[in-house]
């Protein structure tokens, strides 16, 4: 039997997984609609930010500049590139922080 402070972490665990997948539905969602990106792009920028989650190079990082520098990085892999101050101009992150983070990225990968 768990002890009911065990009970009540993993139960926060579960509802902080089921928000953080919420939260990338609703992200990438708008990032679609934004930008008129085909399905296949979004499941790429969904897949990266849970490879980077799991590296975690980003630990005190927003969740929603993860989501705009893997936009990004898939952007540069598709005939339609997305610019900087596209996404910022819909995500309302700087340019400069998706730029820092996109270069850190280069950098694990």
């Amino acid at each position: 039997m768990l002890h009911l402070s065990c009970k009540s972490f993993i139960i926060q665990a579960c509802k902080s997984k089921r928000l953080n997948k919420l939260k990338a539905i609703t992200i990438y969602q708008k990032f679609q609609e934004a930008f008129g990106l085909d399905d296949s792009a979004i499941i790429n920028a969904e897949n990266l930010h849970l490879e980077l989650i799991e590296k975690n190079p980003f630990k005190y990082e927003s969740f929603y500049l993860i989501a705009a520098v893997c936009l990004y990085a898939v952007s540069q892999m598709i005939p339609k590139q997305i610019s900087l101050d596209e996404i910022e101009k819909i995500s309302h992150i700087k340019k400069s922080e998706i730029e820092k983070c996109y270069n850190l990225v280069l950098e694990i990968e």
